[in-house]
C-alpha cells in the first residue's frame, strides 16, 4: 500500500461507529503505526464510544496490527466504550484463536450480526 492510501473508512450506523480497514495486507510498520493513531483518533471522536472494526477486506495482518487492536480495546474500555470485530477471514481468525485473543475481543461473523448484538 502506498503511504497516501486510506488506511480505514469510517461510517456511522445508528450509534455505532463502523471502521473498515483497508486491505488486503497490513504489514508495513510505518503504515501500521499511522493506522494505530487513526484508530485512536476515531475512538476519541466517537459518541458514544461504540466501535465496530470490519476486517472483511484484510487477507493478512502482522502481529503489530494485533497490538494496535489490543491498544484500541484498552482505550475503548477506559472510556467505558465497546469494541467489536467482524468479518475476520478464517486464516486471521486462527491467529486470534491461537493467541486466545478471541476470548478478549467480541468477534462476529459479519457486520449485521455484530450490529444486532
Amino acid at each position: 500500500m502506498s503511504d497516501n492510501a486510506p488506511k480505514l473508512a469510517v461510517s456511522k450506523t445508528g450509534k455505532t461507529t463502523v471502521i473498515r480497514l483497508a486491505g488486503p495486507s497490513i504489514t508495513d510498520q510505518v503504515y501500521i503505526n499511522e493506522l494505530g493513531d487513526e484508530l485512536v483518533a476515531v475512538l476519541e471522536k466517537a459518541v458514544p464510544p461504540d466501535l465496530l472494526v470490519d476486517l472483511n477486506d484484510v487477507e493478512f495482518l502482522s502481529s503489530s496490527v494485533l497490538g494496535k487492536l489490543i491498544r484500541l480495546l484498552k482505550r475503548t474500555r477506559q472510556v467505558n466504550g465497546r469494541l467489536r470485530l467482524c468479518s475476520i477471514r478464517p486464516s486471521i481468525l486462527d491467529v486470534f484463536e491461537i493467541t486466545q485473543l478471541n476470548k478478549v475481543f467480541e468477534i462476529y461473523p459479519d457486520a449485521a450480526e455484530a450490529m444486532g448484538s
